[in-house]
């Protein structure tokens, strides 16, 4: 009867048989062996760092709250100290404002006439309508625009003053008429 289905009951077997068929990865007695350590090796190292180092920790931690407690008792009587300090200026400004009030309403106040500002006109200074003539003799290397330059005048008032035509390069031992300003 090959129609037949086998059941198997799991409790009929042994416990080391219902264990395999029921992992999805058999494992080996060397990887069991080998996770057991891991297990073993984290515990201990939760202990250490839980258990032994704890008691270093917190008394570190309460070393340093008590360092901030004093640091923050020192810092508030400093502050409490510069606002005494403050309070007191307060007062000694309040003190001189009261008696300046006072002496400026013992003195009879002055009657000030308003009067029309003075009006002071500005003469000019005479100009001279002359202006003086330099004669420059023109050195090596030198164009009209620094000969300008040089005596602040504009280049088209050397060419004016001169009577020369602006395409004609000036040379060297020429001498230029600027009149100053």
């Amino acid at each position: 009867m090959e129609n037949e289905i086998k059941t198997e009951d799991p409790l009929s077997q042994g416990p080391l048989t219902s264990s395999l068929h029921r992992q999805r990865f058999p494992l080996s007695s060397l990887e069991i062996v080998f996770g057991g350590l891991i297990i073993l090796g984290l515990i201990y190292i939760g202990y250490i760092l839980f258990f032994q180092d704890s008691s270093g920790s917190v008394s570190n931690l309460e070393k340093k709250i008590r360092n901030l407690e004093t640091l923050s008792r020192e810092q508030g009587e400093k502050l409490d100290k510069k606002i005494k300090e403050i309070q007191e200026s307060q007062t000694r400004l309040e003190a001189r404002l009261k008696a300046l009030e006072t002496d400026n309403q013992r003195k009879p106040a002055k009657v000030e006439t308003k009067q029309a500002p003075k009006v002071v006109e500005k003469t000019p200074l005479p100009v001279s309508t002359e202006k003086k003539k330099i004669q420059h003799k023109v050195k090596k290397g030198e164009t009209l625009q620094k000969i300008a330059a040089k005596y602040k005048v504009s280049p088209g008032d050397l060419l004016q003053w001169n009577k020369r035509n602006k395409n004609k390069p000036v040379r060297p031992g020429e001498i230029l008429t600027i009149l100053s300003r």
